[in-house]
């Protein structure tokens, strides 16, 4: 459990990133630029625009994935979604998001995206590309055992059974008691889902969701559980970068700027 400056935020208040690694990329170079300026530059040049708590994934290069299923995955939760606009004012956000496109598709399909969710309401508010949050109450994701489930979608199954099965499991997991927040996205090929859960990391059988998801999900799938991970340095500091590999999963710690 952190101790940086804990406070809560609106469960809308997160942007749900889905990333396909660019085809020109190998896949050791992705790993190095995400452990050596993306994963790491997310934190430190949007700390001061508002940055409320960030959890990336790193599918790409898991046994088995399809190409489909996103190759990094991520939440990033802000004090309000007006605090993230914000943050565009701010020399540091502009030159952050030029990042992305040294690593990832941003024309043409699969496109990576990042997006607002609205809460979920059954299945008719359930849309493909449009994340739904199911817990409709402020919380503190940074501090908070998360679980995170990237799956695809089973080739036998076409597009609209998918989401409606989906939406059969969400609308459960809605009513389970102990979930502190969950949040999912269902793509044209995949799912992903993350879940904070109300128990300390380490507490046998916390309360979870994955498994009302699972019958609706007989193809490819992982479910990750984002290790806290500070970074002790600076953005002048020599370093020589993250560890990121097949499978890490970050919850990233930091000291918050409330002032924002």
């Amino acid at each position: 459990m952190n101790t940086f400056n804990n406070t809560t935020v609106p469960p809308d208040a997160v942007r749900v990133w889905r990333g396909f690694r660019l085809g020109t990329l190998p896949l050791d170079q992705f790993y190095n630029k995400l452990g050596t300026v993306f994963i790491p530059a997310t934190v430190k040049f949007q700390i001061d625009a508002g940055l409320h708590s960030y959890t990336p994934s790193v599918p790409a290069g898991l046994d088995g994935k399809p190409d489909w299923v996103p190759d990094e995955t991520a939440i990033l939760f802000w004090k309000s979604q007006q605090t993230y606009w914000n943050g565009f004012t701010r020399l540091s956000v502009r030159t952050y998001t030029l990042t992305h496109g040294g690593c990832y598709i941003t024309t043409g399909q699969p496109l990576s995206r990042a997006d607002f969710p609205i809460l979920y309401k059954g299945p008719s508010s359930l849309n493909v590309d449009a994340p739904v949050f199911l817990i409709n109450k402020e919380a503190d994701w940074m501090g908070g055992a998360i679980k995170h489930l990237v799956a695809e979608r089973p080739r036998n199954v076409d597009i609209a059974t998918f989401k409606n099965n989906v939406a059969d499991a969400l609308t459960k997991i809605q009513k389970l008691n102990g979930l502190n927040g969950a949040i999912a996205c269902v793509g044209n090929d995949y799912l992903v889902y993350w879940e904070l859960g109300a128990a300390a990391p380490g507490t046998n059988n916390p309360p979870s969701g994955i498994p009302l998801l699972m019958p609706s999900l007989t193809g490819w799938s992982q479910v990750l559980s984002p290790a806290p991970t500070f970074l002790p340095i600076g953005i002048y500091d020599v370093w020589a970068g993250m560890d990121v590999r097949a499978g890490s999963s970050f919850n990233m710690q930091f000291q918050r700027n409330l002032s924002v």
